[in-house]
């Protein structure tokens, strides 16, 4: 992996959030502005990193063995994830309730929000696009066990697989069934999907440096007790192991680099909206994603270069 691209292009990143931060600092950004950036983010850039994707590679069997590798590891991956910081959590003494919340925010990634278009940006579209398969098993894992984990009455319902069809889904669908086809995207189709999927990073960024002032003002606590748990967990610990793991497993090298990339995302943002329906947490949540994007700036550039070492 070449760090010194990851390193500026999280650079890059880094200085659109703060450009962000500034602009909602000197301007109001309304709740119903910063919904219309994340519909624009979900709903049309991060489809359109994976149609380019799709329309710039080669559909061999070589691609589909990494597309289908990538989507069982990604489920894999977090359901393991979930389960071994829930445990750490009740080792160390918090409670089930506690353990449960704090193993989701260790566990599951910004895979969608900021990992598709990092992995676009350092892998080119084959990248984005095993990206967003990783994000789709992300998904399975967070509407189906992560509400589960959530609910005080621990009881799963079916109707909360709804979440998953999304324009993500979608367009994974879309792109799958086309490429298959045998068809070729003509020029415009190609021009149109690298036009728009380059929106996502520089918005998603955006969209977080937006939350920022808002967070400092707010009078409600920066800070919770646990706080070092998930954002140790996360960005540090878990990349790690993977790390470790994959070095001893026969896939290609490239593969192995986005895997270990996607496992040191942030906190997932969708952590705010699910604690805020089914805890009392949801500051908790807000907290822990903003933090930890911020520190990842620093994290994905360092776990990049452990990657050189123990992948190559």
């Amino acid at each position: 992996m070449d760090v010194i691209t990851v390193a500026l292009t999280v650079i890059m990143m880094g200085f659109i959030l703060f450009t962000g931060a500034l602009v909602a600092l000197k301007n109001t950004i309304t709740y119903e502005a910063k919904q219309l950036f994340m519909s624009v983010i979900i709903n049309v850039a991060v489809p359109f990193i994976i149609l380019n994707g799709v329309f710039n590679t080669e559909l061999t069997d070589d691609v589909l063995h990494q597309v289908v590798l990538m989507f069982i590891f990604s489920v894999s991956f977090n359901i393991s994830a979930v389960g071994i910081c829930f445990l750490f959590g009740k080792i160390i003494g918090f409670s089930i309730t506690k353990s449960k919340q704090l193993a989701l925010l260790a566990a599951i990634g910004n895979s969608g929000f900021i990992g598709i278009p990092l992995c676009a940006a350092i892998f080119g579209p084959i990248g984005g696009l095993l990206a967003a398969i990783f994000d789709a098993g992300l998904d399975v894992v967070v509407f189906s066990l992560g509400i589960y984990l959530l609910q005080s009455e621990d009881r799963f319902e079916w109707r909360h697989l709804k979440a998953l069809i999304n324009m993500p889904l979608i367009a994974i669908s879309f792109g799958l069934i086309f490429a298959f086809s045998g068809w070729d995207a003509t020029v415009l189709m190609k021009d149109l999907a690298s036009m728009l999927s380059a929106l996502a990073a520089p918005m998603a960024m955006l969209y977080v440096g937006f939350s920022l002032p808002d967070l400092f003002r707010s009078k409600q606590p920066l800070f919770f007790r646990e706080l070092w748990m998930p954002l140790v967990w996360k960005l540090l610990i878990l990349p790690v192991i993977v790390m470790i793991i994959l070095s001893f497993m026969p896939i290609e090298t490239m593969l192995k680099h986005i895997l270990v990339i996607l496992t040191c995302m942030p906190t997932f943002m969708l952590s705010a909206v699910l604690f805020s329906r089914y805890t009392d947490k949801e500051q908790d949540a807000v907290v822990t994603s903003v933090f930890s994007t911020l520190l990842a700036l620093g994290t994905i550039p360092f776990i990049a270069w452990l990657s050189t070492f123990w992948i190559g």
